[in-house]
């Protein structure tokens, strides 16, 4: 009938066996409150099935439409036009995540911050960063040949757009003095300058809220620089979110030029997966 799994516990149940399961709960079913309306247990089996393979309900916000208001996920589901569908996805990453995170850069009229946060912008500027490598990327590729270090090397492409530099192999000087600094060697798990922003920037901050081994500071004067001598790097916050925000731009252009057909067609596979 279905592919699907579904997990409950340690039990593993296919579509069918999970029908069957429901469909002998006399209980589950009168819960449903179907049964009385003359609905099989099978149907209602069926229905609940079908509500827990699609958590997002028709009714709720997908994005913005073209020219203001919303956009529901039942109106994204019938689309079958793919300009629209991306649109529509630039649409919605544009309003529920570029403008939101950009704010946190917007300044008052003597040029200061309105809101002081260079360390959320930075963790949000990570992962708008390991977003746009799930819109660009092959994600089942990517899993398939990398499940162990699936976020990494989904970012990693992104790292390279953003800055060349980033993708540079890092360097014995470098390796030499990160152990000094860290007491140890991490030589397998860091190849090139992006892999230590996400070790030990995006995986520190998000499990601890402590960067240890890239650091920030707002008085740099470029998005970000290494010391090779002490074995760290550094990060502007606010330099780096700008370097994201133009590459995001250019990665779009191009997906609306088709001069990326790779890009494109991941692009409308993670549309597409959104809405299962």
């Amino acid at each position: 009938m279905f592919a699907t799994q579904l997990r409950f516990g340690r039990d593993v149940f296919n579509s069918t066996s999970f029908v069957n399961f429901i469909s002998s709960n006399v209980y589950c079913a009168s819960v449903a409150g179907l049964t009385e309306h003359g609905i099989s247990a099978q149907q209602q089996a069926l229905t609940l099935y079908a509500i827990l393979i699609m958590p997002v309900p028709d009714s709720a916000y997908f994005g913005d439409k073209p020219g203001g208001g919303g956009f529901t996920y039942g109106e994204a589901r019938e689309l079958t036009d793919n300009d629209r569908k991306i649109e529509i996805l630039k649409l919605r990453l544009d309003s529920f995540l570029i403008s939101q995170v950009k704010a946190l850069t917007d300044k008052t009229p003597d040029d200061a911050y309105k809101i002081w946060s260079p360390f959320p912008l930075t963790i949000m500027t990570l992962l708008s960063i390991e977003t746009l490598g799930h819109v660009i990327g092959d994600v089942k590729e990517v899993k398939k040949k990398h499940e162990q270090e699936f976020s990494k090397k989904i970012a990693t492409p992104i790292y390279k757009l953003m800055d060349k530099g980033l993708s540079d192999g890092v360097s014995k000087k470098f390796h030499a003095a990160f152990k000094v600094l860290h007491g140890k060697e991490d030589k397998k798990a860091l190849n090139v300058y992006s892999d230590i922003i996400h070790k030990y920037q995006r995986n520190t901050f998000t499990h601890g809220y402590q960067a240890r081994g890239v650091y920030l500071s707002h008085q740099l004067e470029v998005p970000w620089s290494k010391d090779e001598g002490l074995g760290f790097l550094t990060i502007n916050p606010y330099m780096f979110w700008d370097l994201f925000e133009k590459t995001f731009k250019t990665v779009f252009e191009k997906i609306n030029q088709n001069k990326e057909p790779k890009w494109r067609k991941n692009a409308l596979t993670y549309f597409d997966a959104l809405l299962e």
